[in-house]
């Protein structure tokens, strides 16, 4: 009987330990396309083109910001920071040619965003961000 108890004990530790394991993956994988996709959804733009503007709004924050910050940024930013400017870079966003707000502007024009949509996505994305943890908004704030 002890060790039929024992056994499922065990059992139940181990599903609680992998249910653990397995939920906090999950819940970060949903936070990545929820913010693309809240993004996307409000402005009425491609998921690509969120997730790019996205990387050029990383790119000034990488300029602007300590290398400590930036890290905590990227660390903390839903999709990453550095996966972020790799996916502005493949669609056409030069890294280096971002040092000022109109410079992500111009980025988002160029990914094909219109110049009012382009100019509602920063306060967008600030708005969205200012509920996550981590800092994410603070940060951002410093830049933007």
């Amino acid at each position: 009987m002890n060790n039929l108890l024992r056994s499922v004990l065990l059992f139940i530790f181990t599903i609680t330990l992998l249910t653990g394991c397995s939920g906090s993956s999950v819940s970060n994988a949903k936070k990545i396309p929820s913010i693309t996709n809240q993004v996307a959804g409000d402005l009425g733009i491609t998921n690509d083109q969120a997730e790019a503007g996205m990387g050029a709004m990383m790119m000034l924050s990488r300029n602007k910001l300590s290398p400590d910050d930036f890290s905590t940024l990227s660390r903390n930013f839903p999709g990453g920071g550095i996966n972020l400017i790799n996916k502005a870079t493949g669609m056409g966003v030069i890294p280096g040619t971002i040092g000022t707000t109109t410079d992500v502007m111009n980025a988002l024009s160029k990914l094909g965003i219109s110049y009012v949509t382009a100019a509602n996505f920063i306060p967008t994305v600030l708005r969205i961000t200012s509920g996550l943890d981590g800092n994410t908004y603070g940060l951002l704030s410093k830049v933007f």
